[in-house]
């Protein structure tokens, strides 16, 4: 079915916005499922992919002016291909948003840093309630099963500097066979170290196959299993606070799409300095259709070259978009934000 949309730009720099940002496509792990690597290799980075490049300071400082900062609500710290961590001004980043009063929401799988740069974030992001997303799923014996190349104690040292000065954390914990049975304890461990929140998330990155083969970097081949989503929904049910964040609608009629970054004034900027409507459109045959109907070019939207604020008041973000909706022409935005067909999180 058509959908009818108004004529108003996608984003709107005048009022309160959100953004994505991903300041480096680097990262210490290897996980299987992740963009960056290379799953039958040894998880090996895909060099195709992968640049090694950061976003640095004096273009966060240029493209986010102060009046710009003014009216955002918040941005989320979290790369497609990299984490924050990695990159080489990550803190001088979060010290410049912070100072400015932009909440952060840092995502990370906490495994790099000391725990004295640990307990400075902490002490920064207590001024004005950011947050930590730590990526941990599993425990000693688990986690690196997926987030190859990290160390459990690293990272439990990591995030108990964090947490003891105060600053709000959450573990967040994908499910898969190999761990299902550690979400209690993990759950109770969250809660004696002082996170604020335990989420589960459900990937949908298994495929038609219900299975994810990979090799590890010593050779070792492993496949990924989902979880029993019985056993998952049993453990969710037994505590008085669980609740679905995040759902999915799995459907095979035409949805009407609802745009999660329209709604939320939320752009994506990756560490290249591309800007892009969202992190599932970007890089997409979607996307490169979009530029081409607006008849500009996609190299010319970088926050490396010009600046954020006139971007973002160009095409395609001025109309094409809604036109493609309207017109069903977007197979991405048609799966994500109308069939909803998105990674679920449920806080336990």
């Amino acid at each position: 079915m058509s959908v009818k949309r108004t004529s108003k730009a996608m984003f709107d720099l005048r009022s309160q916005m959100k953004f994505h940002l991903e300041i480096t496509d680097k990262c210490n792990a290897a996980c299987p499922m992740c963009g960056r690597t290379q799953q039958s290799n040894r998880c090996l980075p895909d060099m195709a992919k992968v640049k090694n490049i950061d976003l640095d300071l004096e273009t966060i400082k240029r493209n986010f002016t102060p009046e710009l900062c003014a009216n955002i609500l918040e941005i989320d710290l979290c790369g497609g291909l990299g984490d924050p961590l990695a990159a080489r001004d990550c803190f001088s980043i979060c010290e410049y948003f912070v100072d400015h009063d932009v909440k952060l929401i840092l995502s990370t799988n906490a495994g790099l840093r000391s725990v004295d740069w640990w307990r400075a974030l902490g002490e920064l992001f207590a001024r004005n309630n950011s947050v930590v997303e730590f990526h941990i799923d599993g425990l000693a014996d688990t986690n690196h099963l997926y987030r190859v190349n990290t160390r459990f104690a690293k990272i439990m040292a990591n995030a108990a500097a964090y947490l003891e000065t105060g600053s709000v954390g959450e573990w967040h914990f994908i499910p898969f066979q190999h761990n299902q049975h550690q979400i209690t304890e993990a759950l109770e461990l969250s809660r004696e170290m002082g996170f604020a929140n335990f989420k589960v998330i459900d990937t949908i990155r298994f495929g038609k196959e219900n299975s994810f083969n990979y090799q590890m970097p010593d050779g070792t081949l492993r496949a990924l299993k989902p979880a029993d989503p019985q056993f998952i929904a049993a453990q969710a049910q037994a505590d008085d606070r669980g609740e679905v964040e995040e759902g999915s609608v799995d459907s095979n009629s035409i949805p009407r799409i609802n745009c999660k970054s329209e709604n939320e004034n939320r752009p994506y900027i990756v560490a290249t300095g591309a800007v892009s409507a969202c992190c599932w459109v970007e890089g997409s045959e979607d996307e490169r259709q979009m530029y081409l109907a607006a008849g500009q070019d996609h190299n010319d939207h970088n926050i490396n070259h010009r600046l954020l604020s006139d971007i973002l008041t160009e095409e395609p973000y001025v109309s094409m978009f809604a036109k493609a909706w309207a017109s069903q022409s977007n197979p991405v935005c048609i799966r994500k934000c109308g069939h909803m067909r998105r990674s679920r999180r449920r806080v336990l």
